[in-house]
């Protein structure tokens, strides 16, 4: 009688960035990390992110010579190092000892391995966290916090006072810790969250 394999459904697919939908779906898995990267790099949000956007457009053109038996995170790192010193030649800026550049790679890569790991991360707590505020709340954390926008521009744009804005990111940010401390504090459920 011939064997046939069982395939588990439960188990993850490999993800090759080679097909569009796949690549998609590494980039929305790995942007926040490579963010924190870029950050790591250039201690500055905007140009992290426009780091990150640039190698995320080197690595859709150059797709196919990425090599399946690495790691896609890694390759994408590399990436933007390689982006990161463009941008400091462009910009004559500093640049990191190749000692220290190695040691923030090995703590991010460690970071993201530590996160990948984790079945309840603090950042998956975190965008459920979001997602329970109010907008009212929840449009002032976007704009300060993942935009990056100053408290006079957020105020203007929501059409409060800035002392308003500042009060509901006091009482978001109030919010946000109850819940993360009650997530982070409870045993993980069988059940995932909406």
């Amino acid at each position: 009688m011939p064997q046939t394999s069982i395939i588990d459904p439960t188990a993850p697919r490999e993800l090759d960035p080679k097909n569009g939908d796949d690549f998609t779906e590494l980039v929305n898995l790995h942007h926040r990390d490579l963010l924190v990267y870029a950050r790591a790099l250039s201690s500055d949000s905007t140009t992290a992110a426009d780091l990150v956007q640039d190698a995320f457009v080197v690595a859709f053109d150059k797709v196919n010579t990425f090599d399946v038996t690495r790691d896609f995170a890694t390759w994408m790192r590399g990436i933007i190092r390689n982006k990161w010193r463009e941008w400091l030649r462009k910009n004559q800026k500093y640049e990191l000892t190749d000692e220290l550049l190695a040691q923030i790679d090995a703590d991010i890569a460690s970071w993201q391995n530590q996160r990948i790991n984790e079945s309840n991360s603090l950042f998956d707590s975190l965008d459920q966290g979001l997602k329970r505020l109010p907008d009212t709340l929840r449009d002032a954390v976007i704009a300060y916090y993942y935009e990056g926008r100053n408290g006079d521009e957020i105020a203007e744009r929501l059409d409060i006072a800035p002392a308003a804005l500042r009060k509901r990111l006091q009482r978001a940010r109030s919010i946000l810790k109850q819940f993360l401390d009650q997530r982070l504090d409870s045993p993980p459920s069988s059940e995932q969250d909406s």
